[in-house]
Parts: C-alpha cells; structure tokens; sequence
C-alpha cells in the first residue's frame, strides 16, 4: 500500500495505473521509455528525492454470488451433490477436505466407471459453473491438502471428455473475462505449487488442457488469455495477499450492536486465533508460497515463448520490487520497500532461478534491465547467507556478469541516496554543495566492498562452491575498479580479503583439508590472472599513465608476499592444506610464472627456496613433499628443472654427511644415543627417502655413503635410530647389501637377549606393516632359543613376552628357522590342550588362563606364515571346538567371555579355508573327544550339553550321534553286565512283588563307582543322552529298538533309587535325589509305549512266541520280534531280579492287544521255563496274570500250583515251598477282578499245607512265613463264608508277624506290609459277614493294640524310604479307624511324629488321626478343668509338638525340602485344633505357654512370612484373591505346586488370628521395620478381616452360642453390614446394655467396648464390667460370646435377690 500523503509512484505508473481503472475500452498508452542521462544531469537528479516504487495494491472483489443459487442448479442436482458442493463455501478446511474426497470418490470415480455414456456425466456437466467457481480458491488454499485434492479433481474431470469440452467451452465463450484470469491464473500457479505432489497433479492437467502455441483439443494462450495470466501473476508477485484476498473476500460486516452496559469486550487475541486457528500456514509463509508460484510461472512463460517475450513484460522485469527477491535483508539497498525475500530461502532460489530464464532472452532486448539487475545480483549475491541459495546463484550469476561484464559499472553508478523526504526538508544549497563534492571525489563500487568482504567470510560459507568461480568473477571485474588511487588499493585489498578468512576460522569445517585447498587453488589462480591484466594494462595507453612505471615493482612485491605468505601459513598450519596438494599448486603456479616471464619465476623460485633451505631443520616433512613435487613437475622443463635439482642434491648430500657425523659421534662416545633423532639430518633423510624411494639411490655418492654407514653401524642404527634402518632395508633394491644387514640385525639381536624386546620391535612393526623385502630369511639359530624362552614366559602369563612372540610367530619367514618355529607351535598346542582337559574336569580353571595360549593361536591363524601339517596344528583344533562350544555351558554366567568368542572365530576361520581330508581327520578327534566326554564321570558338561551342542548345528560339523559320538551297542551291553542283578533292597518287594526274597540276592558288588555332579555313573549317563536322542528323533527310536533294553534298565535302577534313595546304588549316586529322576522315568515310558506300539505288523508279538516255543534260533534282531526274544532269552540265561523286571516291563507294554489264545500259549511259555529259569517263569505269570485277558491254563496252574503244596514236607518248606508260594501269589489275580483264585476246598487245602509246616518241628524261615501272608491276602476272600481252624491260623500268623515286625527295621517292612494289608482286608469283609465279624471282634483287640504300637514308634533320623512310607500309610489307615477305648489323652503325644513323616500320603493320614487325637485331649483338659476348679490343672501343650514347632522354616528352604514343610505346617494346623472346643481356662493355659516359650513371635510369624512373601514388599506378596483362607481341606493337597505352601500359610494365618489375636497384635505393634509393618497390616485388613469379621458374627449368630447366653431378659443384636453387637439387658422396664465395634482391620486393632445405657448399677462397678469383657476378648484371647457370657454372669449375680425397683438403685 502506499504511504499517505504525496504519492511518490511515477509519472508513467499513475498514467498506467488509471488506464486500468478507467476499463478496457480505454486504449492502452505505451509506457515510456527511460531516457539515458547524461553526465550533468546527473548531478541534477541526485537533488530529487529517491524515487519510491509504488506497488499498485489488488482491488478488492466483492462476494461473488454462488452459480448454485444464482442459475438455479440447487432445484436440479442430486440433494446428496448439493452438500458437497455447499461445503465449498464453510470455511472449516476440514470441510473442504471432505468434501473435495466425497466429490472425487462418491461422484468423479463413478462417474469414470460407468464411462461417457452414463447419468453421471449430466450430473457433473451441470455443475461444473460451481466447480469453476470455487476452485481458483481451492488452488491457493493455505492447506496442503485441500490443493493436492483440488488439483486430482481437476485432473479428473478433464480426464473425461464431455466434462473437459464443457470446461474448455466455458473458458472460450460463457465465463467473464475476470473469471477466466482467475481460474487461469490460479491454475497456473497450482501448477507451480511449492508441494511437488500438488504441481504433479496440476501442471499434468495444465499440459493436457493448455496450450502456449497451438494444439488440437487445447486452448491456445493468444493474446486474448496470455495478456490476463501473465498479469494475474505479475500480481501474484507483487502483492500476494491482495490477490488471496480478491479470491477470499470477507463476508460484509453486519452492524454490531450497541454494547450492553456491564458486557464484557470481545478478546482480539481469541478473535485472531479463531481466524486463523484451522490455516497450515501464517500470511509470511502464504506469501512466499504464492511468490514461488508466481516466479516459477513467470519463468515457464519465458521458457515457452519462443518469440520473443510481450513489451509489457519486460516492463514487469524493470519493477525493482520484483528482484527484492533476491535479497535477505529485510530492506535492500536498491529500493525502499521491504523486501520479498525476507526469511524466504526458497523465494530467493525461485528469483535466481528467474534470472538464469531471462538470460535466455537476447541481450539486445535485456539492455533496460541492465540498471536495476546490475545492482540487485550484485549486491544480493555477496551477502547472501544461505547456502542452499547458493547452489542456485552460482550459474545464473556468473553467467550474467560473463554476458554482461560493464554491470559492475553499472552498479557503481547506481544511486543509493537515501529516502526524498528528508533530502526535502534539507537546505538546498548545502544540498548542491555535498552533491558537486561527490561528483569531484572517485565512487566506490558497493559491490565490490561487499565482494571483498564475501571473500574475507570463506565465500559466505560455501567455499567449496564458491572459490571455483573466485577467479571467473575477478575476470568480470572491470579494471577501472582495481586501479589503485591514492586513498584506495583494490588489489591489496583484494588479496588481504583472501587472507582475512584464516584469521575468521571461516574455514573451520569438517571439510576444512578440501576448504582449505580450495581456498590457495583460488588465490594462487587470482594471483597469476591479476599479474597477466596488470602487465596487460600497463601496455596500453588509456592505463599506463596510471600504473605502467610502478607495474614491474608491483607484480614483484605481489609474488614475494603472496608465496612467503603462503610458506608461512603452511608451516605454522594455520592453513590446512594437504602438504602435496599445496606442493602441486604452489609448484603449477610457478609454471604459469614461467610461462608468463621467466623472470617472474625467478623472483618466486627465490623466495620458495629460501624458505625451503630454512625449512631442514624446522619442518623435514614439508620440505621434503615440496622437494619431491618440485622435482617431478619440474623435470620435463629446462630452467624449472635445473633450479629443482640442484635445490635436492645440495640438501640431500649436506644431510646425509650430518647423520654419518653424528653416528659417529654416538659410536665414539661425544654423543649420546637419544640425541640422535633430535638431530634434525636423521628426520629429514628419512622423509627423503619415503618421498624418493630408490631414487634417491641414483646418485652414487650418496648410495655409497648410506651403504658404508649400514653395514659399519647396522645394530646401533637400530638402537639409536630404527626408522631410519627401516627405510634404507625397503627401499635400498639391492638384494646382497640388505641380506647381509638382516643377518647383522638378527645376530645382534640374539648377542643381547636382554636388549632383544626393545631392539626387535621396530623390526617387527616393520615386518607386520608389509614395508620389508620378502627375501629377507633368517639363518638356523640366530634368534630360536631366545623366542622358545619368551614363549615359555607368555605361556606362564607375562604379557610383555606374549606380545613379543605373537609378532614373531605371526611373521616367522623373517625370524625363525623351521625347526624352531615347529619346536614353538608344538609347546602352544599342548599347553592350550592341557587347559581345555584341565577345564573339562577342574572348575577352578579360570578363563583368563587361555588367554596367552588362545591369543598365539589366533594370531597364528589369522596370519599364517606357511602351511601347517596336520600332526602339529590339527590335533588341537578339536580342543578348540571343546572351548567355543561345550565349555560355555560350564561357565554358566561367562558363556558369552571374549575366550569363547575368539574360540568360535577360530574354529569357523578354520573349517571355511581348511580342505576336506584335513577337516575329516579334525572331526574324527571331535567324535573321539566328545564321546569321553559322554562317558565320562569326572567332567563338568552333562550329556544333554553334548547333545544341545550338536543339535545347533555347529559349523563344520558333520556326524551321526549314534555311530560318532555313542558306544556301540556291544560296549554299551558290557557297562550294563558290570552292574549287580539284584535289586537295591529286599524291602522293595513291598511295592514289587517280583522282588525275591533277601535270601536269593546275590553278594552285592563292593566297587568304587564314580559318578558325576548329578549322581549319575557312565552308564546313567550315556543311556540318558541316548533317551534324550531317540525323545527328539522318533524315526531314530523305531530303527534302534535294541536300546529299549537299557531304557528300562535304566529305569529300573532309577525306580529302586528313588524308592530308597539311602541305599548303596551302582548307577545313581546321592546327588540323583535332586535330578528329577521321576521326569527320566516318564520319558523312558514315553518312548517305550511309542516303540512297542506303533508297529504296523501285529503279528511279530506271535512270531517271536512261536520260537520260543519251538526253541528255534531267533531272526533278525533289530526288529521288535527280535528285541522280545533277546530280552525273554537275556531274563532266562540270568534269571535275575533286574533281567525279568526289564521282561515284565516290556510284556506290559506288549500286552496291550493280546488274545486270551495267545495268553494261554505264554502261560505255555512260562511252564516250559519253570524249572530252568524259576524267576522268568513267575515273570511271564505275573504279566499275564495282570496284563492280559484269563486264560485257561492259567487256572489250571494255579490249582496244580496249590495241589503240590500238600505234598511238599516241612523239610523242603524253606527251599521248595517257598518257590511255589512265590509261583501261587504271583499267579493270583486281581482282587478287583471276577476271576476266581481258587475253589474253596484248594483254599482251605493250601492253609491246611501251610499249618502243617508251621506246626511241624522245623524251622521255617521268615521269608516263608511273609509269603504265606501274601498268599492268605489272596485266599481271605474265598474262606469268608467258611468257619474253621483256618481263620485262627491266619489270626496266628498276623498277631506272630506284627510282634516280630518293626517299622525302623527294613528287613521286617515286607511281612509287616503284607501282615497290614491282610488286617484291612479282614476289617473290609468282616463288615459285610456276619461269621467272620464274631471272629474279627474276638482277636481285633490285641491286633489293633499291636498296630496303633507301631503306629507310635518314632523313626527318627532314619532316611526317607517308600517302603517305610508304605507301611506307615497301610498303619494309618488302620489306625484312623481304632475304637475309641484305644485312644487316650496320651495318644495325641505319643503319635505327633507322624506330621514329619517324608511322605505325604502319611502326614496326610496322620493329620486326619490326630487331629481326632487333639479333640480328645482337649476333651481330657476341659473336663479336668471343669471338674477340678479349685485344684490347679495344668494344661499343657504336647512336649513332642513343641519340639517340631521350634524349628525355623523359610520360604527358599520350603522349596527345596516340601515334605518337611508340610508336615511342620501340620504341626500348627494340630495346635490350632488344640484350642477348638477348649474352655476359657484350658484355652488360657495354652496361650500362656505360647507366650512363655515365645514360639509364635520366634517361629510362627518368620515362616508365614516368608512363605507370604509379606517381608519382599508389597509388590511380590503372595495375592489371596482367589482363595477363601477360612476352610482348606488337607487331604487334597498336592506337593509341587507353586500356590500349595502360600495357601495353607494364609489358612494358618487366619487361624492365629482367630485363635491367639493378641499374640498376633503385640508382635505387629512391636515390630520396628515401618515397610514389615504397614505391609502386614494391609494385607491383613485386605485379605484376612473381611473373613475374621463375617466368621466372629456368625459365630455370635450360631445356635451354640444363643443356646450359651438364652436369658429371657437378655437380647443380642447383631448389625453385620456395621460390625457391630448389641447385649441389651432388661432389668425391670429399664435396660442396661453395651456395644461391641469390630475394626476394618481387626483383629490388628482391639474391638471398641462402649456403654450405652447404664441403670441401677455405679460408675465404678460398671467400667470395671467393661474392662472385664475387654480383658477376656483382649488378654485371655476370647471369642465375643465369651466377653457376652460374662457381662450376663456379672448382670445376673449384682441383681440377683434385689427387689426394690431399678429406679432406687440409680
């Protein structure tokens, strides 16, 4: 807008400008040309003010109605269309988005699908006047979003045709000119949206629809629609806001109400936002968003015009406001106005992008531009500070200057007066006196300054981009400028901006080498063209007055100071420059010198060489680069060369004299040996050398000198100056001269092995960098003893020797003979073989100790020096498999050590380059090394490490597990045929009953078995690794059938084992006891079911029979016919306890499907082999007895069985008798069963055998005795209906076997468990028969006595064994059962034992016995009590109880020994049960002990604790949500399971809390830890309360208690939902009464105990009933029913003979 007041736009503007308003009938007036102004008018127009540019503001346009309303389309489109398109007009861009996504889905897709022939085609033809009205809008919608939709809609509706001819033909002839412009313009910029996406999408439809020359279906720009869209855009440029507005305009205002009095005033702030709160952008940004647009549109038009571009452009061109563009600073130097390129990087680059189009125009037609370009580029492109723009500027800037070099003399002359309107107000004479001074003095170039200044800031921080093109605008710079004047030196100060930016650190980049290059590139570049235009310009005639008699002096003093200055700054490193790239410019420069004059270079080469002859002793590096550069770019040129050369041989030959002197010097003792780097000839010749190479030694003089020195001095060399030796060795190519030196070195070396560490490095650093001769070898024993001692040193640790023997080994051409290095590697490979054995077996082997001997291997293997044979290397490769990936396993927490992984990177770095027999002889040490460690007992890793190890598939390996790493099946047999036949105990036959007698077990094997860390022995352990393979191969399994045998073995000693764990075992030690040894016989069954039953032939269970039965040979043994015979032939040829418990195992198995025919022919089988092999025999009889159906031959055996006893005499009673008792039991059925043992009258014929030897004078052993019991177990059930001698003979047997029996006595558990079995089957049939029930009740007293005896007989410390337990379980279960004359107050005492009890199932049952137990003790205590009330009865708790109670249990011991903790939770489950039922005074004496011995502060509440886990904090307690705590029902507990401890604590604990509270709340409110409190209390009042409270009020409610506290006069109310109890007491009409209050939290805080109401009874008497009741609830643990109790007793005895009235007594 303009400013008020006088306007200060132009005369042809305001002309221009009123012609637009008059309309477009009036004709336009040519604008006119600027006149060119001479010198004196001039001075003239510096008095006019500055001319302001005036920029021509947008009209704004009124609401333009909406073609919906206006042409009635509103009755004709679909209503659902209608919304959409009234959604243009909301000014939520949410709206718009939507709608413009309905448009396109819901109506332009369906309509391209249905195609042109469709309804919808009419649809969107109608409305298009609404589309064309709303969208030049839409394209410049501050949103995204709302133009990316808008520009695919449009592309969409010209993409089908009816719809893109409706369009073009509303273009061409309906819409008004002004809204063809509009839609045009707005287009056109879409299609130069700064969003990529939205300029795709509209400048596609643009090219398909718009057309600049000519094209068929597309409307060609003429001169009717190119004028209009230019204009439009040169708007869009100008004033951009102007034209969103003329696009945008506001709603008219409506009038705003007058203000009410008391209203509050509308915020501004919350007006502006809600205006602007849905925009992506602020007016800055909008701004410049449409400018881009503009300026790319512009640049487009230019390009498409192949003629030239309209006059009226061009005038646009002239605005000087349009290339306010270019500049960044809010206000530019060329106008007054603020500029368009503020803030807006992109805006600059679109305006330089403008430039480079208009140079494209001829130049004839840009010579009015010249002013006001001239002065824009130039005085925007040296301060711009973007570097992006910079990218942009380079190429349209240097081409402009390049096309139109005078523009810096344009620039000069521009005017930058300042604003008119103060140079109004100023006097006007002063005014033309300051103005003809100006004229008089020189003007100065603004451009220049400010490229001076560009130069000093490191070209604005775009050196890379920016010194290139240094030297193309120094070109375009006029000379007229650089001419030095009295106060001005453009040139020095030229090269002083250059030099200015090391001292600003402009340079200073992560790029700071290639900067800095940079930067000399250019300033030596400068250099030379300023020399060449100076002499130039001294030779002409306009010039020379000036400068042609000083032009000689000038160049010279430019050259000394710009290449000393150069020197310098890369001496003192201020100028970062990579040495032999400045060489090369410094050297290139000096070539364009000569070039020019070859006296110039002789002015440079004495300034560079005496600044290299300084630089021999300051900087030998730099010197010697130069040297080099100088040398080889100078060779091929006559003068340049000579002056190179004799610069190098003079410096070479004085330094190399130098360091001969001072060698000498050292060796005769005037110089000391450290001096000699600091000598600055050692440095220098070194550097020369690594520059020159060989040559250096071209020049014989100095080959000579340096050949002497060596071979006289070679060993000091290498003490005083190593780097030096080195570089003469590599780069000296004569063969015999460093052949000989080596020898020296190494003879040397070996002279002084005490010096041999420091004096050989160099040589080994020399030697690993690759800079020495390959053909330097070492002689036999120059340095092989001193290495095999430092090796010895490394080995033990010392890692100074270590560092020293991995570079020898690693480069052993160069140091070692073959023998020694030989001699060395086999000292590493054993003692690094030893370790890994040592580690196998010893945990305390650390890792660190294979650090030394790991580290030489790996060196040796990453850098091998000549192949290996295989008998030196090889064989310690299978170690190092063993280390990277079996011994992680052993280390547990350190698997991932850096030992192991460079183990791993050994082994794969090996394996991939090794060949394939050299990997095949590797893998059998492998095999042979894993397979110990299979068997072995004393090592570390387990089987299942072995096996994981192998099936992660580790590189190179390649086995099979059961031929490679098992022993075969022969050796496997042997290590089974070293194992004892016997079971590990006789009293197994408690639970077996193929166990035989003690009698026929064999002398036990006394070896020394070893076992390993989980108890197993090698046989244990290989077996279970081969479980482990078949578990996770089943194919292997099915083709392996002949290692079911040593399964089942296997299981069978590990059944034996975990029966009676304390007994001597040959395969397990006693650390199996942990190893889960039940999960090992489940998957032994496992696979076992899967071999033996998922065959598809069913017929070779037959086969194998029928040769058995033929007593043929057997077939194949790997199939499962051939497995049963061998093991069926393996029982018969032992006939031991283990073969035939294998056999029954596997007929268990094999017996799943069979016939009763073939039953019959197995009972033929086991007939055939009763004489041979007596317990194979009883085997097959006892698998077909119970695993198959009955067969007929079978009932013949039995009666044949029970037939022979009578004809058996006493005398063979022990021998033959007792082995066909054995035959009979095992051949009875199940007692479950329908199947008859045998007929009566064989019944009572085998008892009647049995009388007969017992009765008879012979001494019949025990055994015998215990299998008659078996067998009379069998033959109960059949004699129950028969009365006779028979039953007293069993009686006899029974009451004979219980008095000889004891339960801590192992060789008496079989009789006494099947003596008890033979009780409870008595007791079981003489409940349903009437005759045996009069037998039973005349003996069962002695037999029960004899039993609950036993049932009181404490094992002690005897270890856990089943069948011990067995019999314990078989005693209970008898004793739960005993009358009640046999139980007694003692009972409870003597029986207490049994909670701890190993088994279970025994404390279980001996909780449910004592807890009956405890009732009748305390029934004992209550009665005495009450009874005795004035004799004092003490009420003790059982002394055995205490004992078990006074034990710590924590909850990490829980998980390790559950039994014990289990049954010591028992113990407090039976004294809990101790208080139930008890009267308050034996309740009392029970608590009074508690409190005396301190056990339930000491042991109670630690267990619950942490067993609740309540003292981990609150986090990890123990959660009760699921579990009611009130009940828990001991026979359903299961060990194993994670909640069965906390559970049972948490009933526990809710027990203490019922039955001893105050115990409970003394302990809380003493504990000290606050956390330990407040979490108790918490879960307490959380979980434990709740219960408390609902069970005390039932308790109060229940009829037991009513029945305790009826009196007619008394009432109890009890209010559950408020915990609250109310004893009313009626006296009279009055009432006395109280009132209980339980807590949330009770019982952690005491019931409130208030009075109510008071009447007839004193203040003191009465508050001492209240304390009363509190005292029994609180100190004497009493229930509310019992405080109740009282208060009615004390109510009662005050009131009872009174008769006055109630009134009187108040």
């Amino acid at each position: 807008m303009a400013k008020s007041g006088k306007s200060s736009a132009s005369s042809a503007t305001r002309k221009k400008h009123a012609k637009k308003a008059a309309g477009p009938s009036q004709e336009e007036q040519p604008i006119p040309k600027d006149k060119k102004i001479t010198k004196k008018q001039r001075g003239q127009k510096k008095k006019e003010p500055r001319v302001k540019v005036y920029i021509p503001p947008v009209k704004p346009a009124p609401v333009q109605p909406d073609p919906l309303e206006t042409t009635g389309l509103v009755h004709s489109l679909p209503p659902e269309l209608l919304v959409v398109l009234r959604s243009f007009n909301k000014k939520a861009q949410v709206t718009k988005i939507r709608a413009l996504e309905e448009l396109q889905s819901g109506w332009i897709e369906k309509c391209r699908k249905e195609g042109e022939d469709g309804a919808l085609v009419y649809v969107l033809v109608d409305m298009l006047p609404v589309w064309l009205h709303h969208v030049p809008a839409l394209f410049i919608h501050p949103s995204r979003r709302v133009r990316l939709l808008a520009a695919g809609a449009h592309l969409s509706f010209l993409q089908i045709s009816p719809v893109r001819d409706q369009i073009l033909l509303s273009l061409r002839e309906i819409a008004p000119p002004s809204q063809i412009e509009s839609i045009l313009g707005t287009w056109y910029l879409a299609a130069h949206d700064i969003d990529k996406s939205v300029s795709s999408a509209a400048l596609k439809a643009w090219v398909d629809t718009i057309s600049f020359d000519s094209g068929r279906d597309h409307l060609v720009l003429d001169d009717r629609f190119l004028p209009p869209l230019v204009a439009f855009i040169q708007k869009t440029i100008l004033d951009p806001n102007g034209v969103y507005l003329y696009l945008n305009p506001a709603p008219p205002k409506a009038p705003l109400p007058p203000p009410k009095k008391g209203s509050r005033k509308e915020d501004p702030e919350a007006a502006s936002r809600s205006k602007s709160e849905e925009l992506e952008e602020d007016d800055q940004d909008r701004k410049a968003r449409l400018r881009i647009s503009g300026l790319g549109a512009i640049r487009r038009i230019i390009g498409a015009l192949h003629k030239e571009p309209p006059e009226d452009l061009i005038d646009f061109f002239k605005n000087p406001a349009l290339w306010s563009s270019l500049y960044h600073a809010e206000q530019c130097p060329f106008m007054d106005i603020e500029t368009f390129g503020h803030g807006q990087h992109n805006v600059r680059k679109n305006a330089w992008a403008l430039v480079q189009a208009l140079l494209t125009i001829p130049k004839e037609r840009l010579e009015p531009l010249l002013p006001i370009l001239s002065s824009a580029t130039l005085r925007s492109a040296w301060v711009e500070p973007d570097t992006t723009v910079h990218a942009t500027m380079w190429q349209p800037l240097l081409k402009f200057l390049k096309e139109f070099p005078r523009a810096w003399e344009i620039e000069r002359e521009y005017d930058y007066s300042k604003d008119g309107d103060a140079a109004e107000d100023s006097d006007s004479e002063a005014s033309d006196a300051e103005n003809k001074k100006q004229d008089d003095s020189p003007k100065h170039s603004m451009a220049y300054q400010e490229f001076l200044r560009f130069l000093s800031l490191g070209c604005s921080g775009s050196p890379l981009q920016g010194y290139p093109t240094v030297v193309i605008i120094v070109s375009t710079i006029p000379s007229s400028i650089l001419i030095p004047s009295p106060t001005t030196t453009p040139l020095a100060d030229l090269f002083a901006s250059f030099w200015d930016v090391l001292d600003s650190r402009a340079l200073s980049s992560l790029q700071r080498s290639a900067t800095s290059t940079a930067f000399l590139s250019s300033l030596l570049e400068c250099m030379v063209f300023l020399i060449k235009r100076v002499r130039n310009d001294a030779r002409s005639e306009h010039e020379s007055t000036v400068i042609g008699e000083n032009v000689d002096e000038l160049v010279q003093n430019i050259i000394r100071e710009q290449f000393g200055k150069v020197w310098t700054h890369l001496v003192e490193k201020t100028l970062k420059v990579e040495q032999r790239a400045a060489a090369r410019l410094v050297a290139q420069t000096l070539l364009s010198l000569n070039q020019i004059d070859t006296g110039l270079f002789d002015i440079a080469w004495d300034t560079l060489s005496n600044c290299l002859r300084g630089a021999t002793e300051t900087n030998p590096v730099l010197l010697s680069v130069f040297l080099k550069v100088l040398h080889d770019r100078f060779k091929h040129t006559t003068e340049p060369g000579q002056a190179a050369s004799s610069l190098m041989s003079t410096i070479l030959h004085s330094t190399a004299q130098s360091c001969v002197n001072a060698i000498a010097f050292i060796q005769s003792g005037k110089l000391e040996s450290s001096d000699v780097n600091s000598a600055n000839s050692v440095p220098l010749l070194v550097n020369m050398l690594d520059q020159f190479r060989e040559g250096l030694f071209d020049d014989a003089n100095f080959s000579q000198l340096m050949d002497d020195m060596t071979a006289q001095h070679a060993f000091l060399l290498l003490e005083v100056s190593s780097t030096l030796l080195l570089a003469y060795l590599t780069y000296r190519k004569d063969e015999g001269h460093c052949l000989r030196l080596w020898h020296g070195l190494l003879s040397g070396i070996g002279r002084y092995p005490e010096k041999a560490e420091q004096s050989i490095k160099p040589l080994l650093d020399a030697v690993q960098s690759g800079i020495l001769p390959q053909y330097l070898k070492p002689n036999v024993g120059e340095i092989d003893a001193l290495t095999e001692n430092l090796l010895a040193g490394a080995l033990a640790g010392n890692l100074t020797h270590l560092s020293f023997v991995r570079q020898v080994l690693q480069s052993p051409d160069y140091f070692l003979s073959e023998k020694g290095y030989t001699a060395s590697m086999q000292d590493i490979c054993s003692t690094f073989s030893l370790l890994v054995d040592s580690a196998l077996s010893d945990p305390e082997i650390s890792l660190n100790a294979f650090e030394s001997s790991l580290n030489l291997i790996s060196a040796v293997s990453q850098h091998p020096p000549r192949d290996f044979r295989v008998h030196e290397f090889d064989t310690v490769l299978p170690d190092i498999f063993v280390l990277a990936y079996l011994l992680p396993v052993c280390y547990g927490s350190q698997e991932n050590h850096a030992t192991f992984k460079t183990a791993k990177d050994l082994w794969e770095g090996w394996q991939n380059a090794a060949p394939s027999a050299e990997q095949s002889y590797v893998q059998g040490g492998i095999k042979a090394k894993l397979r110990m460690v299979l068997c072995g007992t004393q090592l570390r890793p387990f089987p299942r490490d072995v096996l994981e190890v192998l099936w992660t598939k580790p590189p190179g390996i390649q086995l099979d597990l059961l031929s490679d790493i098992f022993p075969s099946p022969n050796e496997i047999d042997e290590l089974l045929g070293q194992l004892s036949l016997d079971p590990i105990h006789p009293s197994l036959a408690v639970i077996d009953p193929l166990i035989p007698p003690a009698s026929a077990f064999t002398e036990r094997l006394n070896t020394s078995q070893v076992f390993d860390g989980r108890g197993f022995s090698s046989y244990a352990r290989v077996v279970d690794a081969l479980l482990q393979v078949f578990l996770d191969g089943r194919q292997i399994a099915k083709s392996n059938v002949w290692a079911l045998r040593h399964f089942q073995a296997l299981e069978v000693y590990a059944q034996d084992f975990i029966n009676i764990p304390s007994a001597q075992s040959e395969v397990f030690g006693a650390e199996a006891i942990h190893a889960h040894l039940e999960t090992l016989v489940a998957k032994i069954e496992q696979v076992t079911t899967y071999i033996l039953t998922s065959a598809a032939d069913e017929g070779w269970r037959e086969e194998a029979l029928s040769i058995l039965l033929a007593g043929t040979p057997s077939g194949s043994t790997g199939s499962l016919s051939g497995f049963l015979m061998d093991t069926i032939q393996r029982s018969q040829d032992s006939d031991s306890a283990r073969d035939s418990r294998i056999l029954r195992n596997v007929l268990q198995h094999v017996f799943h499907n069979v016939d009763v025919n073939e039953a019959d022919r197995w009972i033929l089988l086991a007939r055939k082999l009763e004489s041979t092999a007596p317990q194979t025999s009883i085997t097959l009889t006892f698998a077909v007895t119970n695993f198959a159906p009955e067969p007929p031959r079978l009932d013949r055996y039995r009666n044949e069985l029970a037939a022979s006893l009578l004809g058996i005499p006493p005398i063979k009673a022990n021998t033959q008798g007792l082995l066909a008792l054995r035959k009979l039991a095992v051949s009875a059925p199940n007692p479950e069963s329908d199947v008859v043992f045998l007929p009566q009258p064989r019944a009572v014929n085998v008892t009647k055998a049995c009388q007969q030897w017992i009765a008879s004078d012979e001494d019949i052993d025990e055994e015998v005795e215990s299998v008659i019991t078996l067998v009379f177990f069998h033959l109960a059930p059949i004699l129950q209906d028969l009365s006779g001698t028979h039953w007293d003979l069993m009686f006899d047997v029974v009451e004979n076997n219980l008095e000889n029996s004891s339960m801590t006595d192992d060789s008496t558990l079989v009789t006494l468990a099947r003596t008890l079995r033979l009780i409870i089957l008595i007791q079981d049939l003489a409940s349903t028969n009437k005759s045996l029930r009069a037998d039973w009740q005349e003996r069962k007293m002695p037999i029960l006595t004899l039993v609950r005896d036993l049932a009181t007989v404490s094992i002690g410390d005897l270890e856990a064994s089943v069948p011990r337990s067995t019999c314990r379980v078989l005693v209970l279960s008898i004793v739960r059962d005993l009358p009640i004359s046999l139980i007694d107050q003692d009972t409870f005492s003597k029986m207490a034992h049994l909670v701890m009890d190993p088994s279970v199932d025994v404390q279980k049952m001996a909780y449910q016995f004592l807890e009956i137990a405890a009732k009748k003790r305390t029934e004992y205590f209550v009665i005495e009590a009450g009874v005795n009330s004035e004799a004092a009865v003490t009420a003790n708790l059982p002394q055995e109880l205490l004992e078990i109670l006074q034990h710590t249990i924590f909850g990490d011991e829980a998980n390790s020994e559950s039994q014990n903790v289990f049954g010591y939770l028992l113990g407090w489950m039976l004294l809990f049960d101790l208080f139930q039922e008890s009267s308050l005074k034996v309740r009392s004496s029970y608590i009074e002990q508690l409190r005396n011995l301190d056990i339930v502060v000491s042991y109670f509440i630690p267990t619950i604790l942490s067993i609740l886990r309540l003292d981990q904090g609150p986090l990890k307690v123990f959660k009760l949500d699921l579990w009611a705590v009130d009940e828990y029902h001991i026979e359903y507990y299961e060990p194993g399971h994670d909640f069965g401890f906390p559970v049972l604590a948490a009933h526990l604990y809710y027990r203490a809390l019922l039955t001893v509270p105050s115990l409970i709340h003394t302990w809380v409110l003493d504990c000290k830890d606050r956390q330990l409190s407040s979490s108790i209390t918490n879960y307490t009042s959380l979980y434990l309360s709740p219960v408390l409270i609902r069970t005390e009020l039932a308790h109060v409610k229940s009829p037991d208690s009513l029945a305790l506290l009826v009196d007619e006069n008394l009432t109890i109310k009890v209010a559950s939902s408020v915990n609250e109890v109310v004893a009313s007491y009626s006296v009279d009409e009055h009432q006395l009464e109280i009132k209980l209050k339980i807590p949330a939290d009770w019982p952690l805080h005491k019931i409130e105990i208030k009075d109510m109401k008071r009447v007839g009874v004193d203040e003191n008497r009465w508050r001492a009933w209240i304390l009363a009741v509190q005292q029994i609830i609180w100190s004497h643990n009493g229930r509310i029913v019992d405080g109740l109790g009282l208060f009615k007793k004390n109510v009662q005895l005050h009131f009872e003979g009174q008769v006055e009235c109630a009134i009187c007594y108040s």
